[in-house]
């Protein structure tokens, strides 16, 4: 037995109480997972006649990815909320890169209003900034990717309490709409969803059972994961049809375990869907113009799912998939899109420090000023930073 030392500290009793304890857990933890591995051999058998082989591609085209990164926390100082923001795009082609484009910006609003207002008006902000960027990038490209999917930010949106809602809001969010719509029209962007929430698959059952199942909390994406092999691709066309979108299962997943009826789940599932449409007055069938898949291409590495308009040929849509060095073996996710993460990252940090510099420069442009006039200015403002 391995030897614990923090464990041989603890009286005597309690070192036999919790080894009573571990063996609790550990027999309960094995009967989930002996669970979680028939769950999964039953999904194999259930899934596999929806997964097609992926083939292989020698064209190398010209992909361009887009994402941003904003500070996780708002500065409260100099009389208003600030956050920085980055936003860039890396095109490459194969392993060549062609071009890197990086903005810095800045988002500010005054500290009257509400914090989880200004904090949605933020994440807002950069994905607005994200979209122009992306058109401006697919002129030069034969493909873009975004990070998360196109319409994602409607629901993120939705959290803001409507006696809050601004004019500004509702504007930027149907701005953002419109930009996305020429992304999708332009049959060359597609949407990689990185973390996905998936349960569609358990949401699809439960629809067809009316009833709970046990495939409801378990992520597609961990589902996918174990069902396909390497250089292959699951359309949930295929496997769910195309009369409700990926988001009204994912739903009725979430739903199922709360309420009993299926009927009243499905109501709900179907209300929630339009809610961010209905709210912010653009077009309810918006979401029927595009469908997701599952792809993988490299052993050993998570399923990627991808959101792609279905007026794009799925030949078409293949061809970039399977292009050489579109995928990275390590994460799984396509390559263009992992280098430009990496570059855009703001450090949790780095606000306090735009900020500060923000003070510096302001004070040297006042040197002449009254200096009792500044120091009750910056002790109001920022007491907590002495002049």
């Amino acid at each position: 037995m391995e030897e614990y030392v923090e464990w041989l500290l603890l009286p005597h009793d309690l070192q036999v109480g919790f080894f009573e304890e571990a063996e609790k857990e550990s027999a309960s933890l094995a009967s989930k997972i002996e669970d979680f591995s028939k769950a999964l051999a039953e999904a194999a058998k259930l899934l596999k006649p929806y997964i097609k082989n992926l083939g292989d591609s020698d064209e190398l085209s010209i992909v361009s990815a887009v994402d941003g990164s904003r500070s996780p926390q708002l500065s409260e100082r100099l009389g208003v909320r600030y956050g920085v923001f980055s936003i860039g795009a890396k095109i490459i082609r194969g392993l060549e890169s062609i071009e890197e484009i990086l903005k810095a910006g800045v988002f500010k609003r005054k500290q009257a209003f509400s914090p989880d207002l200004s904090r949605h008006f933020f994440e807002l902000l950069v994905t607005y900034h994200e979209r122009k960027l992306a058109l401006e990038v697919l002129r030069k490209s034969d493909l873009v990717l975004i990070d998360g999917s196109f319409y994602g930010f409607l629901f993120h949106a939705l959290r803001t309490r409507e006696p809050e809602e601004s004019e500004a809001l509702k504007g930027l969010v149907q701005e953002t709409f419109k930009l996305t719509q020429e992304l999708i029209s332009s049959n060359r962007a597609l949407a990689i969803i990185k973390r996905s929430p998936s349960r569609a698959i358990g949401g699809y059952f439960a629809l067809m059972n009316g009833s709970d199942n046990k495939f409801t909390t378990l992520l597609d994406k961990l589902i996918l994961s174990f069902v396909m092999p390497k250089r292959t691709i699951f359309y949930y066309d295929d496997f769910l049809g195309t009369e409700h979108h990926i988001i009204f299962y994912n739903t009725v997943a979430s739903m199922i375990r709360r309420i009993s009826s299926i009927d009243t789940v499905i109501q709900k599932a179907q209300k929630n869907i339009l809610a961010p449409f209905e709210r912010f007055g653009l077009p309810s069938d918006a979401l029927n113009n595009l469908a997701r898949a599952q792809v993988r291409v490299f052993e050993g590495v998570p399923v990627c799912e991808v959101e792609f308009p279905r007026s794009i040929a799925r030949e078409d849509l293949e061809r970039f998939l399977a292009q050489p060095y579109f995928f990275n073996d390590g994460t799984g996710l396509p390559l263009a899109l992992d280098l430009i993460d990496n570059l855009i990252s703001i450090p949790s940090r780095f606000t306090n420090e735009f900020v500060n510099e923000v003070e510096a420069r302001t004070l040297e442009k006042l040197g002449g000023s009254d200096p009792d006039v500044l120091k009750l200015y910056f002790t109001y403002l920022n007491p907590q930073k002495p002049i």
